[in-house]
């Protein structure tokens, strides 16, 4: 499942007043209290594993890319560049 997925699953109930009725009581939401409790955190907690999962999926494809040496006729092409912008 992806995020947007799991997301769309969480959806609030359509009327206040039947949620009260359902639970029994009425509830009066605060300000900057969160609706569930937990939840903030459990997103920051799936954003950092996801950003782990990533960067180990980089690395494995592109290190080894990363660690070969440049070609020599980059470099040539890059030093006959610089030499011309200080001309």
């Amino acid at each position: 499942m992806t995020r947007s997925g799991a997301a769309i699953l969480e959806r609030p109930v359509a009327s206040p007043s039947l949620a009260a009725g359902m639970m029994g009581k009425t509830e009066k939401k605060r300000a900057n209290t969160p609706a569930k409790p937990g939840i903030e955190q459990e997103g920051e907690e799936v954003d950092q594993a996801f950003d782990v999962w990533l960067r180990r999926g980089l690395h494995q494809l592109y290190d080894t890319v990363a660690r070969e040496p440049i070609p020599e006729d980059l470099l040539r092409l890059i030093e006959e560049d610089r030499a011309s912008e200080k001309k």
